[in-house]
């Protein structure tokens, strides 16, 4: 039986909410002044270089960001079109779609990463967040996090695409 949400738990929910937006437009100013790109686009790229073959499914790289699956399309085709990120079919799911990061990317990737630390950093500042409450804030979410864990169909499809090992699917 699920309980029915407290005016608290709203609260906490739109709390929560401003400040993810709040952070994600600011730092979204920022990488869009200095690099011309999106924190979207940002976000896609960190995820796809963090994974272990630097590349997953679409449908992973929506989960790990917990964006919708339209959202991941038009943030990989904007970065396919600048050379970041290409597309491949997988070899063991004909429905699904690779995206991985290409060295131009992971390139920007390294040039970005300094100044976008820094935003984020300035952006807890300005919004009077200090080390103490972030540390505070991670501990409370980081259950979220699981939401990053990954299944592992990238792996697999990794073992074959490294191994060019036809499909037995």
């Amino acid at each position: 039986m699920q309980e029915i949400p407290t005016a608290t738990d709203i609260r906490a929910y739109e709390t929560v909410a401003l400040f993810g937006r709040l952070l994600e437009t600011a730092v979204n100013r920022v990488l869009q002044q200095k690099f011309d790109i999106s924190w979207e686009e940002y976000a896609v790229l960190s995820a796809l270089h963090r994974s272990p073959h630097q590349f997953l499914h679409m449908t992973e790289v929506a989960t790990a960001l917990g964006f919708s699956r339209s959202r991941v399309t038009r943030a990989i085709t904007r970065q396919e079109l600048q050379g970041r990120v290409t597309r491949s079919a997988c070899p063991r799911d004909a429905r699904a779609t690779h995206a991985a990061v290409t060295a131009q990317g992971t390139a920007l990737l390294d040039r970005i990463s300094d100044t976008y630390e820094a935003a984020v950093r300035g952006s807890l500042t300005r919004l009077s967040i200090g080390a103490e409450q972030v540390e505070g804030l991670v501990k409370q979410l980081e259950p979220l996090s699981d939401l990053r864990a990954r299944s592992g169909s990238a792996i697999n499809c990794a073992r074959r695409r490294l191994s060019g090992a036809p499909n037995s699917s």
